[in-house]
């Protein structure tokens, strides 16, 4: 070998060039080429954060957030000072659903830079998404005199949520500035509140008009449907937004449920398998699978996660009877008569124990 071959592949092996050649795809937005060239340094240079850090951007880019996620974490156990990675660890968190860590992780980022707009609508919008409306509307509410668009969307959806008068007006004064899916999504959902049908039909349809892809649209068409008892329409419905979407959990928990209570076992069975493995601890999927299998267990797990499903009581009563288990069954027949008398109705309210939150800020 010639000593100019040599210093060639020298040059080649330098950490600082690959750094730079990866720099420079990147800016490039070759992220693909990108992704090869950082992971080429990081193979020379395993302890740069600054590498595991721009790893984790790449990959975001690409929609890979599991493994930007440990590109990022792994960065942030270099260097912990690299602050601006918390935003985008709690980011990628976000995308890829895993909303709790998120959250944790905004958090740290605001407690080292307060009053960043960005982190905190990121945090509200995730509040939003687990269920903790009153401190998503808190600060939503903090953030509101700027007057962004998705801020008074995301305050309008925590309203709606809490059951607040302000959500309509504001979700009308929003639709007068620009009409967007999300807008009509909510103003359907306040209509859908107040049992006014004919409303909230077409506020869905006019989501699905302005963005046929609108996540959600069909599954709150079918629950107008459902509401009309119109059950044939509803289940058309869900089964089109599990067409479009097969990770949409609600639709695949109210197909399965519509299903189970129209006597077509089979496909339920296999439909709220599928919800289940979207969401494991959903009790009334848990008690719509375990009343077709018979299934003690799934319905014991119901029952340990959300004492309230009175049928679930019901029917381990029988499991219990038939097994020889009288104490067990007395003691589920006692929870049903306690049920009862708490004005808890036997019937499961399908959309509601969906829970679906649709529109609002992405």
């Amino acid at each position: 070998m010639s000593s100019s071959v040599f210093f060639v592949l020298l040059l080649s092996a330098d950490p600082r060039s690959l750094f730079e050649k990866a720099r420079a795809l990147e800016q490039a937005q070759q992220w693909v080429a990108a992704e090869a060239a950082y992971r080429e340094f990081l193979q020379a240079s395993p302890s740069s954060a600054e590498g595991h850090g721009n790893l984790g951007v790449v990959l975001s880019r690409q929609g890979k957030f599991e493994a930007a996620i440990g590109a990022y974490s792994g960065a942030l156990k270099l260097r912990p000072s690299l602050v601006e990675l918390r935003l985008n660890l709690g980011l990628a968190y976000y995308k890829s659903d895993r909303h709790e860590q998120a959250i944790a992780e905004f958090r740290r980022y605001l407690q080292a830079k307060p009053g960043d707009r960005q982190a905190g609508q990121l945090l509200a919008t995730a509040l939003l998404e687990t269920d903790r409306y009153a401190e998503a509307a808190r600060l939503f509410e903090s953030l509101a005199a700027s007057g962004d668009f998705s801020v008074r969307l995301g305050l309008a959806a925590s309203y709606l949520r809490l059951q607040r008068p302000e959500a309509r007006p504001m979700l009308e004064e929003l639709l007068r500035q620009e009409d967007t899916p999300e807008v009509q999504l909510l103003l359907g959902q306040a209509h859908l509140a107040a049992n006014e049908f004919v409303p909230a039909e077409a506020a869905f349809r006019r989501a699905v008009a302005l963005r046929p892809e609108t996540s959600g649209a069909h599954f709150l068409l079918g629950a107008v449907a459902w509401k009309r008892q119109d059950a044939p329409a509803a289940i058309a419905e869900w089964r089109e937004e599990r067409k479009r979407d097969p990770q949409n959990f609600e639709a695949a928990f109210a197909l399965g449920a519509a299903l189970a209570e129209k006597g077509e076992t089979a496909e339920a069975r296999t439909v709220l398998e599928m919800a289940l493995v979207l969401r494991p601890r959903h009790a009334p999927a848990l008690y719509y699978l375990g009343r077709l299998r018979r299934s003690r267990a799934l319905l014991e797990r119901a029952v340990q996660l959300d004492p309230s499903i009175r049928p679930a009581h019901y029917l381990l009563a029988q499991i219990y009877r038939a097994q020889g288990l009288t104490a067990e069954a007395d003691r589920e027949l006692a929870a049903v008569r306690r049920l009862s008398q708490s004005g808890v109705q036997e019937d499961i309210d399908i959309v509601q124990s969906a829970r679906p939150i649709h529109g609002g800020p992405r």
